[in-house]
């Protein structure tokens, strides 16, 4: 019988912000994941699959402007899991930000790196000047999930139902939304 290889210890990871050096393994990452959990984004598969990986390269940024994406490494150097954070453009919603792109390689799930990235996030975030919330959707049906952004703070405020449709199949998002210390709704939540 065939066991998928048990992820490595959080403590062993390394996070740091991805930049051009990574798009390659970053467009794996993605497109084994688009391929593995369809549900869980708005981009599909097979559309993905024909994206040249340097298209990439405009998500990648500076953590100090609130655009960047991050990744988490084994101690070998592999890509194992990622997420990103783009603010908004315009001047009235500049105190925003879309958590984006979380996942995790389907071998190295329930490891605890994905807490690791979305707190990581959620610090460069918290040092943005400005910044006041972060929102993101999630697979409503993606229990373990949910309550992953739940413990680093997030709460739902909304769901949108069949948000992404695959073969006909409906799956609902949730929305939800964390105050950074920079809202001054921070306090009261």
């Amino acid at each position: 019988m065939n066991h998928p290889t048990p992820p490595p210890p959080a403590s062993r990871l390394r996070i740091e912000v991805l930049g051009t050096a990574h798009l390659h393994a970053y467009k794996a990452l993605r497109d084994e994941s688009l391929r593995c959990a369809p549900e869980a984004f708005t981009s599909d598969y097979a559309t993905a699959l024909q994206r040249p990986a340097e298209s990439y390269g405009a998500r990648f940024g500076d953590p100090a402007t609130g655009q960047f994406f991050l990744g988490a490494f084994d101690a070998g150097g592999q890509l194992l899991g990622s997420i990103g954070c783009e603010r908004e453009e315009r001047l009235q919603q500049r105190h925003c930000a879309t958590v984006v792109g979380m996942m995790v390689a389907p071998n190295a799930q329930r490891g605890g790196i994905g807490r690791q990235l979305v707190q990581t996030c959620v610090e460069h975030a918290e040092r943005v000047a400005g910044l006041e919330q972060l929102v993101l959707t999630v697979t409503a049906a993606n229990a373990h999930v949910v309550r992953l952004y739940e413990r680093a703070g997030f709460h739902a405020w909304g769901r949108l139902q069949r948000a992404v449709v695959i073969d006909g199949i409906g799956h609902d998002k949730l929305h939800m939304v964390r105050w950074l210390p920079a809202s001054p709704l921070f306090r009261a939540a």
